[in-house]
């Protein structure tokens, strides 16, 4: 991966060329209003059956993207999903909401942006963002859209050439063909590397729920080592427990004992965070010569909340993975500002966030100096135009304006009888 100097950047004429300073552009941006705004649920499909992880029972083969979707009196679009926001109501209360944050809005009061660069909330959005960070990722792509110009410039500039992505979609698919048991997932993981992924993340905490806490460590230790053998040793492998190692920290430790010689890049939410437990965590990978990281906070609903930041404080994790999308973009400024010069880095949440995510995850990464790699669960882009080219375990750049996405409205017919359309 190449790493873009953020200086010489801000001072090319590809940073120039690129941000709107006149008085001029400010005047299109003013008249822009927002005419329309619709919420459709669109089943976001999966390449294959998902299992079970620690906790939950089998995730199967999808799940709805809630797609919302602003046009301003232009004709520009901005995209983001609300399934956060239909979680805590119904489609009734999140038109409500989305109606008295968007409708009738001028485009300018969206954000607020300073020599091209986004500062902050817009005047009075600050209390229509807090909770609901997706929205931001919307208003980032329509400004974007209006302005002529990539959501990665608003971000500050890309720092990378191309963002790295890893599948995680290796739930527990050993229960879904017992017959094969954990050659399964090794089986799956081979299959992904053909495809071109070159880093895999793991489920694992099959103790936790579903079997026996001995027989489940030692099956994630065949998953695990199964794994290894079935792909390259260039190949990343992440796993993550869903804290299904609680109270089992004997079990824990003996787990880390035989993977380790399988190189695992992290460890993550092995158990529930709390200071003593990563400290007992850390000592356990000393012991055993990991040089793994450790992240969690992807359950952190409001960062970063005082349990993680104790973590951070205490050099406890090297990972931070709050949502990408229910925090958002301005979230997530607001947590690299918080996180700059702790040396833990950017790690964000995307599984359940569909298609969408992939490119909201994607112009993210390209901006964050920290960024590690992006969770992609491969859902099958069914309303969005096509993703950027994928090679080598990568994603490249998108080349457009705002996320670089837009709806393609002849995949996106089928769904539009379940629309729900909002005008000025």
């Amino acid at each position: 991966m190449k790493f873009i100097n953020p200086v010489e950047y801000a001072q090319s004429r590809e940073y120039q060329d690129n941000h709107w300073t006149s008085s001029e552009d400010k005047e299109i941006m003013a008249s822009e209003i927002i005419e329309s705004v619709f919420l459709t649920p669109i089943p976001s499909s999966y390449r294959k059956e998902l299992g079970k992880n620690a906790y939950i029972d089998n995730i199967g083969m999808q799940r709805l993207e809630w797609v919302v979707c602003a046009r301003s009196s232009s004709g520009a679009e901005g995209i983001s999903i609300a399934n956060w926001l239909i979680r805590e109501g119904s489609v009734e209360s999140a038109l409500a909401y989305i109606k008295s944050a968007l409708l009738g809005r001028e485009v300018d009061q969206l954000l607020e942006i300073s020599d091209g660069v986004v500062t902050g909330a817009g005047p009075g959005m600050d209390r229509w963002y807090r909770r609901n960070g997706w929205m931001t990722i919307l208003a980032f792509d329509l400004v974007g859209k209006v302005q002529g110009v990539s959501a990665i410039d608003l971000l500050g500039g890309r720092k990378h050439d191309s963002v790295p992505a890893y599948d995680t979609t290796f739930y527990f698919q050993d229960f879904l063909n017992p017959a094969k048991g954990a050659e399964q997932v090794a089986d799956e993981a081979s299959q992904a590397v053909s495809d071109g992924w070159r880093a895999v993340k793991l489920k694992i905490g099959r103790g936790g729920r579903w079997m026996l806490p001995d027989a489940g460590m030692r099956r994630d230790i065949d998953v695990v080592l199964g794994v290894r053998e079935a792909v390259a040793s260039d190949v990343k492998i992440y796993v993550d427990a869903n804290f299904g190692y609680d109270n089992h920290f004997d079990l824990l430790d003996r787990f880390i004992k035989e993977v380790t010689p399988a190189d695992i890049f992290w460890f993550e939410e092995m158990i529930t965070h709390s200071v003593d437990g990563y400290k007992r965590m850390r000592e356990i990978l000393a012991k055993y010569g990991s040089g793994a990281l450790l992240t969690c906070g992807e359950v952190d609903r409001d960062p970063i909340s005082e349990i993680f930041q104790d973590l951070i404080d205490g050099g406890l994790i090297d990972g931070y993975q709050p949502d990408i999308v229910g925090h958002g973009y301005l979230g997530w400024l607001d947590v690299e500002r918080q996180l700059s010069g702790t040396g833990v880095r950017t790690i964000p949440h995307n599984f359940g966030n569909g298609s969408f995510g992939t490119y909201a995850s994607i112009v993210w990464g390209a901006t964050s100096e920290t960024y590690v790699s992006l969770e992609d669960e491969r859902a099958v882009p069914c309303y969005l135009t096509a993703l950027p080219e994928f090679t080598d375990g990568a994603y490249a750049l998108p080349n457009g304006t705002g996320l670089g996405v837009d709806i393609d409205y002849s995949s996106y017919a089928a769904y539009s009888k379940h629309e729900n359309r909002m005008v000025v």
